[in-house]
């Protein structure tokens, strides 16, 4: 496969996935990030092992970036994205646009002091998640003051190695490839939209995705409030999920949330946890089996919350429809979690426009035949991962690999029709 060149859209570990099957087959890929960092919301999830594995692959993420990134055969384009496209399968013209990186990868020790002296709320200046690479501190003009009319210079005071360069400006690039795998992800579902769940008015309202970043960063649970050791919990499945608005199941909520529910028995056995559920997708390799260990110890209630309200005490109290019992219960809590959705992404209706790849009807990317899902209406562009529809880490990979793999198919196709 020499002289062949292939662009990966998306950098979570779909793509990762998709880039390293391409570029262990001797094909050149430039794999596109529009954020500063790599590795998407797969950086963000947890080991969830107990005393056994859990089998969520959280952790085979860092390793497969990190060989990525260091490939010599893909070349690494972050704060990128694409705003026009010409051609067809063999000759693909991309035009590329990239926002510039304010602070230097290579010069930013990740000290912290451009984040203490920051003054917005919140802060301009941030880490990247722990996992993610490159590891650089990373500046959202969209936050900065600087970027506001405002003569703030603090951060870049701050910076002992001075890293800190608002002078910057967009590039302007072509590529030429000659295929395309999109692997754009998706985007949480944005928990306060369910404005009678209390997210972003309570503090220990949180979603799942916050759940698995406080284990990833602390490696155990402790009220946001005041710092204590929760000992009721509830997760509450389906938010933003099987809804008017969202009328698909998102596959993956009912295994995150009993897996976060067993590592939160494993640390305190004596806490109480209850899942809220309107009926449990238990599919997937060993999650029967994982169910049946855990039904004993976790309480299941089938129901659907309408309505959280913190009482003076600070505790949380749950009004459900409770269907087994057919009433309306309340119960309280101290803490609250969002079994949030996987949404297709904002900018999905805008690259499907650029690229003239369909959208199916719940807004993923769709395929040109419904017993391939990794192929689109358009000869040389494919798909990777959650952006063609919910998935978990092994399907994400497995599916990854297998864009790869219908792209080098193609391409060694067309060579032989030329």
């Amino acid at each position: 496969m020499e002289n062949n060149d292939v662009l990966v859209v998306g950098s979570g570990i779909s793509g990762i996935a998709s880039a390293l099957e391409l570029a262990n087959a001797d094909v050149n890929v430039y794999l596109l990030e529009k954020e500063a960092v790599v590795g998407g919301h797969s950086v963000s999830f947890c080991c969830k092992a107990t005393n056994v594995c859990s089998k969520c692959s959280a952790c085979v993420v860092p390793g497969k970036i990190k060989e990525a990134v260091s490939h010599p055969q893909i070349r690494l384009l972050t704060n990128s994205t694409i705003r026009g496209l010409n051609g067809e399968v063999g000759n693909f013209r991309v035009e590329i646009t990239q926002k510039p990186q304010y602070i230097d990868q290579e010069r930013c020790i990740a000290c912290g002091l451009c984040t203490e002296a920051c003054p917005t709320d919140p802060k301009a200046v941030y880490p990247p998640p722990a996992e993610a690479t490159p590891f650089s501190y990373i500046l959202d003009e969209k936050l900065c003051l600087r970027f506001k009319g405002e003569k703030c210079d603090l951060c870049r005071k701050s910076c002992p190695t001075k890293a800190i360069e608002f002078e910057l400006k967009p590039k302007e690039q072509e590529l030429s490839v000659d295929a395309i795998i999109v692997a754009t992800g998706f985007d949480v579902f944005n928990a306060r939209e369910k404005g009678s769940l209390g997210y972003g008015r309570y503090p220990n309202v949180l979603t799942g995705l916050d759940l698995e970043q406080i284990f990833t960063r602390e490696g155990y649970l402790r009220l946001p409030a005041s710092g204590e050791e929760p000992h009721n919990i509830a997760f509450i499945q389906c938010v933003g999920s099987r809804d008017e608005d969202h009328d698909y199941c998102s596959q993956v909520c009912c295994k995150y949330a009993m897996k976060l529910a067993g590592l939160i028995k494993y640390q305190n056995p004596d806490a109480l946890v209850t899942i809220f559920y309107i009926d449990l997708q238990t599919a997937g390799k060993g999650f029967a089996q994982f169910y049946e260990e855990y039904k004993e110890s976790i309480r299941f209630v089938r129901g659907v919350p309408v309505e959280i309200l913190q009482t003076a005490s600070g505790e949380l109290e749950v009004r459900f429809e409770n269907i087994s019992q057919g009433k309306v219960c309340r119960d309280t809590f101290d803490l609250v979690v969002l079994s949030v959705g996987i949404s297709p992404g904002k900018n999905f209706w805008d690259l499907a426009r650029i690229l003239g790849i369909n959208l199916a009807d719940d807004g993923f990317f769709g395929t040109d035949d419904s017993l391939n899902s990794n192929e689109t209406n358009v000869d040389g562009i494919f798909l990777a991962g959650t952006c063609q529809g919910p998935k978990d880490i092994p399907d994400s990979v497995a599916h990854g690999i297998a864009a790869a793999s219908k792209a080098i198919q193609r391409l060694i196709e067309f060579a032989s029709q030329r």
